[in-house]
């Protein structure tokens, strides 16, 4: 498979690494041409007879000065191009929290408006009690079946919400980390491409409709691993979940590439 394209991740890292050779470069050209510079207004100093005005000494210094000017420009470009693709990413990923903690606000006050803070509770405790199924994910290889599984040793299950699958559930911490870990083993081992039920199923979770269709693929994301995140919310009433995330987020696009 050959890479296609590059992600606005990528491009910011790319623009950041030249805006910082970019410093070292201008620099380093800025005091090899000094010298040009200072001969330049010596002659014309000469020529005049007399010292110069600080716009003569400009003009005549300036042109010694042009290719360290625009290796200049280049940086702050640089620089500046990879401040507003990185404070792309943060504002897509601070919208998204923003937007399921709001959504949740209003469904909160909805409820307890129309129906009371009882019923609110309940609804709540509804939502929640979809739990993960045990699952035990095992490697195959020449020397026989590995496993990665706890027995009895998993802690107390939590509360997640699955972002893109719009749903919470209770599982265990530890299972958690092993779904990540098993479906990044696939990943790196198995041709570099997973789709979003792989997850769910070592997750324990029922697959979806669109879980077959959205995925990763490391040519396309330009990436050798999936990494999570975990990210406590604690709403205004005390409720506590982890939103799972991604770096890179599932698409069509990762499946359909053309290789």
């Amino acid at each position: 498979m050959r890479r296609t394209k590059f992600n606005k991740n990528t491009a910011s890292i790319i623009l950041t690494c030249l805006g910082g050779a970019g410093v070292i470069v201008t620099s380093v050209m800025a005091v090899r041409e000094t010298p040009k510079a200072l001969n330049l207004i010596e002659e014309a100093e000469n020529n005049k007879g007399e010292k110069l005005s600080k716009w003569e000494v400009v003009k005549i210094a300036a042109p010694a000065y042009i290719p360290s000017m625009a290796c200049g420009a280049a940086t702050i470009v640089c620089i500046f191009g990879a401040n507003i693709l990185s404070q792309k990413q943060q504002a897509s990923l601070a919208s998204g929290y923003a937007f399921i903690e709001q959504s949740y606000k209003q469904y909160r006050q909805k409820v307890i408006e129309l129906y009371g803070v009882e019923a609110h509770q309940k609804v709540v405790d509804a939502i929640a009690v979809e739990d993960a199924h045990e699952v035990y994910p095992y490697v195959i290889s020449g020397f026989g079946h590995y496993s990665q599984y706890l027995e009895d040793d998993y802690g107390e299950p939590r509360l997640f919400y699955d972002a893109y699958g719009r749903r919470y559930f209770n599982a265990p911490l530890e299972q958690v980390l092993q779904a990540e870990y098993h479906l990044n083993r696939i990943f790196v081992t198995e041709g570099g491409a997973v789709c979003l039920n792989d997850f769910y199923t070592y997750l324990g979770l029922d697959p979806t409709p669109e879980g077959d269709e959205v995925g990763w693929n490391m040519y396309y994301d330009d990436t050798l691993w999936i990494d999570f995140n975990h990210r406590k919310v604690t709403m205004d009433d005390g409720l506590e979940c982890y939103i799972i995330e991604t770096a890179y987020l599932p698409t069509k696009e990762a499946l359909t590439e053309e290789c």
